[in-house]
């Protein structure tokens, strides 16, 4: 086996070569990459391809065309005959036994391609983005007047203001006191005395009667 060393991205990784293989100054070939090609047989890559680590490319049986602008992701294995063309995206992990890719074309990660025995997997077309009908820049903005228009919203003419009735009037029980009577001298105030009587049975009150009659017999 040839081993052969290349310069990518200014630092000198190992990329192993093996038979007839081309590949473009321009392509960016990550270490540990495989590039083998049986007798009889021809890899060629195009320029600004791109291939990660772990990569193995085996030629057997016919030529491997690897397109321009090819992106192909980590450990992927290519064998057998075909072709890979332009702007082609591959996934990493993914498996393609005999490659037919057309241009554009989108392999998902882990996809195994060409092997008739484990069924096909769908190749993702990359779509065209549609073309806006109207461009947004063009659409005019609504007038302020349009959306602040605000001439309904002090509308007053439907608007009922409930009558309320007046509380009845509360009567006064408040009493003025009766302004003191005057003399010569001023004024003299006129006390008014109380006398409180009780009823109330208290303990003890005929006890303290007969001890009163007998300090004081004529009292």
């Amino acid at each position: 086996m040839l081993t052969k060393f290349r310069s990518v991205s200014r630092e000198v990784v190992p990329v192993h070569l093996d038979g007839n293989v081309s590949i473009d100054p321009t392509a960016a070939i990550a270490p540990g990459v495989l590039l083998q090609a049986e007798e009889n047989s021809r890899i060629t890559i195009g320029a600004g391809v791109c291939i990660g680590a772990g990569t193995i490319v085996h030629a057997s049986g016919g030529n491997i065309e690897i397109g321009a602008g090819v992106c192909i992701g980590r450990a992927v294995l290519i064998v057998g005959s075909g072709s890979i063309e332009r702007n082609v995206c591959i996934g990493a992990g993914s498996t393609v036994i005999n490659p037919k890719i057309e241009d554009g074309d989108v392999v998902p990660t882990h996809s195994i391609l060409g092997d008739s025995s484990r069924g096909e997997v769908s190749v993702v077309e990359t779509p065209d983005l549609p073309t806006p009908s109207e461009d947004p820049a063009t659409v005019d903005p609504p007038e302020p007047s349009d959306i602040w228009d605000t001439s309904d919203a002090w509308d007053t003419s439907t608007v009922k203001t409930p009558v309320m009735e007046p509380p009845p009037p509360v009567e006064s029980t408040y009493q003025p006191e009766p302004p003191p009577i005057p003399f010569e001298g001023g004024y003299v105030e006129e006390t008014v005395e109380i006398e409180h009587r009780s009823n109330e049975y208290v303990a003890g009150r005929a006890s303290f009667d007969r001890l009163k009659r007998q300090l004081f017999p004529n009292g």
